[in-house]
């Protein structure tokens, strides 16, 4: 767990990105130039970062009980 705090924050960009998702599509404003589709997306990309890591530390901890 070494790298915990790196990946709460990872989970905190999410949850902050599709807020700023949620407002932006509220206001119907951009912010930056991006678009609230925009937001969105960056929070999914985030996400699949952190479900890809998630599955290779599952695989990597299951593939040591051997």
């Amino acid at each position: 767990m070494k790298n915990q705090l790196r990946w709460d924050l990872l989970r905190l960009l999410v949850i902050v990105l599709l807020i700023v998702g949620i407002v932006t599509a509220a206001l119907n404003a951009t912010f930056g130039g991006f678009t609230p589709i925009m937001w969105f997306l960056l929070a999914l990309a985030v996400l699949l970062i952190i479900t890809c890591h998630e599955v290779l530390m599952i695989r990597t901890f299951l593939e040591s009980k051997k």
